[in-house]
């Protein structure tokens, strides 16, 4: 007589190798101004919190040069059918700052602007977990507040104010 331990399904399962859970470690650097390298800028839509984000993502440097850390800058672009920028938001500060100006008539903010260009970044910790809940100095990651300065790059053609 078998019995349901000898079934081929339920002898299957018991030789199925348990599948791995990876999550990405997120370093925590003392706050602070760091240089930083921008490698990426990217514009997406967040699922989660229904708008459009774009993340620009830094190698943090030490004074040799070497990374740090690897973070991202996440600038919010609204909740609409497209991305969008007003003068009231973190975004338009960031591009204004990155072009060296305002746009002209007929620029459409790209991200690009931020990109392969060397930065002076803050740096701080989280406050807040997922659920936006408080945290604990023990739980808390660095995150990138703001750009102090571009140190390199900028627009290539010139204004005319």
């Amino acid at each position: 007589m078998s019995t349901s331990a000898d079934h081929p399904s339920v002898r299957a399962a018991k030789h199925q190798v348990e599948p791995e859970i990876v999550w990405k470690h997120i370093p925590r650097l003392e706050p602070g101004e760091y240089k930083a390298y921008c490698r990426a800028a990217k514009i997406y839509r967040d699922r989660q919190f229904k708008r459009w984000v774009c993340a620009v993502q830094f190698d943090v440097l030490d004074d040799s040069l070497n990374v740090l850390a690897r973070l991202t800058w996440y600038l919010n672009l609204g909740s609409g059918d497209k991305p969008r920028a007003s003068r009231r938001t973190r975004y338009w500060d960031a591009w204004v700052k990155a072009n060296g100006g305002l746009p002209g008539r007929k620029d459409r903010l790209s991200p690009k602007v931020f990109m392969r260009r060397y930065a002076v970044v803050v740096v701080e910790d989280t406050g807040k977990n997922l659920q936006q809940v408080a945290i604990t100095q023990e739980w808390a990651y660095s995150v990138i507040r703001d750009v102090v300065r571009w140190d390199t790059g900028g627009p290539t053609r010139a204004r005319i104010n």
